[in-house]
């Protein structure tokens, strides 16, 4: 059996999750001729039925240097509308509005070039030229005394390899089995109502209007909602009556007040009646039969994992799951893949050229890594975190992490804060009034 380093003789990488994450490092690997096998439980690759929209910024170039040529020739496939010049204002920008008068509370330039992806699109991309094994639950790993890895799957599958990376998503089970059942539960945020609405207004004239406030989204915030309107599907740029958009909106509550889907909808409806234009009439489109389904958000604040002798990682959600209000887990996804295919690559290459790629050299890396994504990792899920409370609340928003740092990367953190200094006076109350939002 090939040692740990031997991956040129056969010792594939076993890649468990066939989201974004798990696919963009199978095209890295694939790029750098590493042998591979990437796993999904799903049954299909069409399982998913549900779509939204995602901020893709700091993170494109990476992903670009992942995919081949012939996918980032076509990566505008996967934005919500190909036909838009994304480098141009204000398509460069976060625009938030005051949902009280309309007027244009901030507008927050972004550093480089931001897109907007559809989910089902981008994945769809991505998993051209992949051949992923589906129907396959992860239920097992075992460490070999050869020091390969075993994973085993419940449908009886065994398979080995030098390297199990778990891109398995917030409930990993790849992470499940690295921590103990309390140290790997996703904990919810609690007094968050949080729903997000796929619908078609169905008619040309609504759907330029509600256009009108940014030609692919915009955020409106009020007192008693918090409201994302971003353009989802635009078959035919030519029809307006065809596109698709997409509603978040959430507010500080209890979900065990609105059992059933018809007090969901006239909740959400009265709210979305309060906001400004055009933001109102995106509720007003709303079918009254709609199901709503108010959702619970929860985070994993990444713990650095033992990598088992450079036999086990995780990357994507399954490192790091966040609540989506500072629109950051798909870029922290593609910066972890984007570094795992990195590492991995060298030591493919210096094996080859040289005898001083040894195993203990990839498993400091590996565990080198793991370190780097659990301190990265843990920094963006607790300002995301943050976030998504702050911005619930009309006294907070604007000392929300969001306005003070819009979409980078991260925020200029003094180094005496990150090693356990508490921060300002501000920072501190901050910190004590997103506890008592939690109702902790």
């Amino acid at each position: 059996m090939a040692s740990n380093t031997d991956i040129k003789d056969g010792a594939r990488i076993l890649i468990i999750g066939a989201g974004v994450t798990g696919l963009a490092i199978a095209h890295g690997l694939q790029k750098a001729n590493i042998p591979y096998a990437i796993f999904d439980y799903e049954p299909s690759a069409s399982s998913r039925p549900r779509e939204w929209s995602m901020g893709l910024h700091w993170s494109l170039p990476l992903l670009e240097s992942l995919l081949p040529d012939n996918l980032i020739s076509r990566i505008h496939e996967a934005y919500v509308n190909s036909s838009l010049d994304w480098e141009q204002p204000p398509l460069n920008c976060m625009r938030m509005y005051n949902g009280l008068t309309g007027e244009i509370m901030k507008e927050l330039p972004v550093k480089g070039k931001i897109v907007r992806v559809s989910r089902r699109k981008l994945r769809a991309l991505v998993a051209e030229g992949v051949d992923v094994k589906y129907n396959h639950s992860l239920t097992d790993i075992h460490y070999n005394h050869d020091n390969t890895v075993t994973a085993i799957f419940a449908n009886g599958v065994e398979e080995t390899g030098s390297l199990v990376v778990g891109a398995d998503g917030p409930r990993s089970a790849v992470r499940r089995l690295l921590f103990s059942e309390t140290d790997a539960a996703v904990r919810p945020l609690e007094n968050v109502i949080h729903t997000n609405i796929a619908f078609q207004p169905g008619d040309r004239e609504k759907a330029l209007f509600l256009r009108s406030a940014h030609p692919a989204w915009s955020v409106c915030l009020h007192p008693d909602l918090f409201c994302l309107l971003s353009i989802l599907q635009t078959e035919s740029s030519q029809d307006p009556a065809t596109w698709t958009f997409q509603l978040v909106a959430g507010w500080l509550g209890s979900r065990s007040s609105f059992s059933d889907p018809s007090s969901r909808l006239a909740e959400l409806k009265r709210r979305g009646s309060l906001l400004c234009e055009p933001f109102k009439s995106a509720y007003d489109c709303l079918d009254n039969n709609l199901d709503v389904r108010f959702e619970e958000l929860g985070c994993w604040e990444t713990k650095e994992w033992d990598c088992r002798n450079g036999r086990v990682v995780l990357a994507g959600d399954a490192a790091h799951a966040m609540p989506p209000h500072r629109g950051q887990g798909l870029n922290h996804a593609i910066q972890d893949a984007y570094n795992l295919v990195t590492i991995l690559t060298n030591h493919h290459n210096h094996y080859h050229k040289s005898s001083s790629a040894t195993p203990d050299a990839l498993t400091s890396q590996l565990q080198s890594y793991a370190q780097e994504v659990s301190k990265r990792g843990a920094e963006e899920v607790n300002l995301s975190k943050q976030n998504a409370y702050m911005v619930l609340d009309w006294k907070l928003l604007e000392r929300s992490p969001v306005f003070k740092h819009a979409l980078d990367r991260s925020p200029v953190v003094d180094e005496t804060n990150r090693e356990g200094n508490e921060g300002t006076e501000e920072e501190r109350g901050d910190r004590q009034d997103v506890t008592a939002m939690a109702g902790a």
